[in-house]
């Protein structure tokens, strides 16, 4: 029996040295033993101008399933000659240099893929791909990543765990993940990948390449609690908040996640707007919580609607009381069980119990066959303040017929129970996509939203009532002479359609686009964009129709290589705004990278309009000569390894002058009226300077501070000199915060 045992512990003790033994080291070098047993991928084409053409420098990819988690390397060609961009940049930042992608649909039914991504400098990107070709930059996933360089080209290691994501089918021993591989060249911002799948097409996702590895099981519990304090220097007044997020996966079958009375406060500056049109403006969402799993809820409509918009969540209080609502506690659980995709998601906003408070609710079920799938997708948001409930159901689908073909659609229905009286709407829209061959595709998209429809109280919706016909056609050319400055041309024309749900013509639009792809990597953007005449029927904000003019848009816009340690970007806008004026817009952006762990760049933007023509209350309108100012300028510092040093500062500012008050007339023609209204100017502010420590894999310290204000002055003749003098005095809000958090 002694002899049995020493040899069934040198057993596992030789078994264990073993598995050491070939455990990967990720470190960007790729010489670990156990990528000799790897899948090798070479057959790279050039997708970005889509050419399909052979690369300029080879690329290898090798891919390799382990109990650590999938893994992914890339060698990549590039001799001493050729220039290596390598500045470093924020988490999902832009990467303006060398870099490599994994595209990878876990569960290989083309709805939702994960972007993971590698520049030479060894910072990353990594993202969300739902809706075929959406990019959604908010999800941080917990993942491995290392670059080394050799004198003949360099190279990058991904490992990417088991738990980073749901996944259907967790408990098979084999496993079908569809992906693409693709590499950029920074000088150049050459393209390649494999397959021959690009993002700028219809289809993206579902046209990854499948491929069959080895499944191993993993589970994961993570604790995230978080403490923060903050000190408002305006208010000479100190906050102190502290709670926690729960991550909970015991198998990729079943994902819980929670929220205990989450900080949501902003270490991320949203952009300076000023919005005076009747679409509100929309913004992206970085908490953690609503970043986490969440493409499954990701149903997008035309006219870029959201079904569900987190932003609504911990948005603003529905009594105009200051500053957003805060949320007691947030819960998903995302799973798959008999075939079916599920999700509930919940979160219940501060002094509900008191009736201020809101709460919401969704729930997701989605079915995947091999070319098609179908969903359900249920929203139920209680607004007590207003006395108000919404409910949304909604149901999709996606066939995808061959490689030519496409259909996508939904129909929605909304019932808002209210003191005004209640109202039921509905929605229906199809897209149809057709793609012949690599140098043509086509898109026609039919859409009808009845005027009662309404999902705005926890999605996001521009308008109702409407009716519109669009169709798309796109043609690349690719340019195959080498001693030709360009590599390709895009054309591209859509043609618009559009009435509201009561009959009346809004005015059809017709685009047309032409792209030069050079081949050092610069490009030129040349844009037409046409307005019939029609009816506006949401600038009075249910006060009548505005009849307006046949308009015009002329665009231009050119994108520099990177020059030395410059790269510029330069466009021009002409369109016809207003009743019969002009207005015209330039824009100029300067990036430096002064080097590897240092970057700069600013944007000016200038507009100077003479007919612009706001909505000022029930039937009155005025048109001004207005001048616009927009500033912004970033500052990116890496003083070490996980340590960045960043600074925002936003500068918008506006001059209103020589009002001309209209009112609706007859057939909804503005009338010139004897009203009163006075010039005015609005200046806005913001600065923000952040500094972040990674001092553990997804655990970071924060000292941020912010400033910034806003006003609107009535009757104010100041120029741009003076608005900013003024702007350095503006103190709505002056904070210190300091965060931490930490996973356990």
């Amino acid at each position: 029996m002694q002899r049995i045992a020493i040899v069934c512990v040198a057993t596992l003790l030789g078994a264990s040295a073993l598995a050491a033994k070939h455990k990967l080291v990720i470190d960007g070098v790729v010489d670990d033993a156990a990528w000799a047993k790897a899948q090798v991928f070479r057959d790279f084409v050039v997708v970005e101008p889509y050419t399909l053409a052979q690369p300029t420098h080879p690329t290898e990819a090798l891919l390799l399933s382990t109990p650590q988690g999938i893994a992914i390397a890339f060698r990549c060609s590039q001799p001493a000659g050729v220039p290596r961009l390598k500045s470093r940049t924020p988490r999902d930042a832009d990467i303006p240099g060398d870099r490599v992608n994994v595209f990878m649909d876990f569960n290989g039914d083309g709805e939702t893929a994960y972007n993971f991504t590698i520049a030479l400098s060894d910072s990353i990107q990594d993202a969300t791909i739902t809706n075929e070709n959406y990019y959604s930059p908010d999800w941080d996933g917990d993942w491995q990543h290392g670059v080394a360089q050799t004198d003949d080209g360099w190279s990058a290691e991904f490992l990417i765990p088991w738990t980073v994501a749901s996944m259907k089918g967790s408990g098979t021993p084999r496993r079908t993940i569809a992906l693409m591989f693709d590499r950029v060249l920074g000088h150049s911002s050459e393209r390649s990948g494999f397959p021959a799948a690009s993002f700028t097409r219809p289809r993206f996702v579902s046209e990854y390449h499948k491929v069959e590895i080895q499944q191993y099981q993993a589970s994961a519990f993570h604790v995230f609690p978080y403490i923060s304090t903050s000190y408002d220097l305006v208010g000479n007044a100190g906050d102190g908040k502290a709670g926690a997020d729960l991550y909970w996966k015991p198998s990729g079958d079943l994902q819980l996640t929670a929220a205990l009375n989450p900080d949501f406060g902003q270490v991320e500056a949203d952009e300076l707007v000023v919005n005076f049109d009747a679409i509100e403006t929309f913004f992206s969402d970085k908490r953690p919580f609503f970043t986490e799993n969440q493409g499954l809820f990701d149903l997008r409509t035309p006219d870029n609607g959201l079904l569900i918009y987190t932003r609504r969540i911990g948005g603003p209080r529905d009594d105009d009381g200051a500053g957003a609502a805060e949320i007691d506690v947030a819960l998903k659980l995302n799973g798959s069980a008999l075939g079916f995709d599920y999700g509930v998601m919940t979160a219940q906003e501060s002094q509900y119990a008191s009736d201020i408070g809101s709460l919401f609710y969704a729930q997701r079920l989605l079915r995947t066959g091999e070319n098609f799938s179908v969903g359900y997708l249920g929203t139920w948001t209680d607004r007590p303040f207003l006395d108000r409930e919404g409910l949304v159901n909604a149901v999709d689908g996606n066939w995808r017929a061959n490689e030519q073909w496409a259909v996508t659609g939904q129909a929605i229905f909304s019932g808002i129970d209210q003191p005004d009286g209640d109202k039921d709407g509905a929605g229906l829209w199809t897209r149809i996509d057709y793609t012949p061959n690599p140098a043509w595709r086509q898109e026609l998209e039919l859409t009808h939203f009845d005027r009662e429809l309404d999902f705005n109280d926890m999605g996001y919706q521009r308008r109702a009532s409407l009716n519109e016909a669009e169709w798309t056609g796109e043609n690349q050319q690719t340019i195959d002479d080498e001693t030709s400055l360009l590599r390709g041309k895009i054309w591209r024309l859509e043609l618009q359609a559009r009435s509201n749900d009561s009959g009346d013509r809004l005015p059809d639009v017709l685009v047309l686009d032409h792209t030069l792809q050079f081949r050092d990597g610069s490009e030129v953007l040349l844009d037409f964009y046409r307005e019939s005449s029609g009816y506006n029927d949401l600038i009075a904000r249910g006060n009548g129709l505005v009849r307006l003019p046949a308009r015009n848009q002329y665009y231009a816009e050119y994108e520099s290589r990177r020059i030395g340690r410059w790269q510029f970007e330069l466009a021009g806008r002409i369109y016809q705004e207003g009743l019969d004026g002009y207005a015209s817009e330039a824009r100029a952006e300067l990036a430096f990278f002064a080097s590897d762990t240092l970057t700069a760049d600013g944007s000016l933007s200038f507009t100077d309009s003479d007919d612009w023509l706001i909505w000022e209350q029930d039937t009155l309108f005025a048109r001004f000569e207005r001048q616009q100012l927009t500033t912004e300028v970033n500052l990116n510092w890496f003083p070490a390894p996980r340590h960045e040093v960043r600074v925002k500062l936003q500068w918008l500012a506006l001059a209103a002058q020589d009002a001309r008050p209209e009112r609706i007339g007859a057939g909804g023609d503005l009338q010139p009226s004897t009203d009163v209204i006075e010039d005015f100017t609005v200046n806005n502010l913001g600065l923000q300077i952040r500094y972040r420590w990674e001092f553990a894999p997804q655990s970071d310290f924060y000292v941020v501070y912010g400033r910034g204000g806003f006003i609107e002055l009535q009757d104010d003749r100041s120029d741009f000199g003076e608005l900013l003098d003024a702007a350095l005095s503006l103190r709505d809000s002056d904070q210190l915060l300091v965060k931490v958090r930490k996973r356990f």
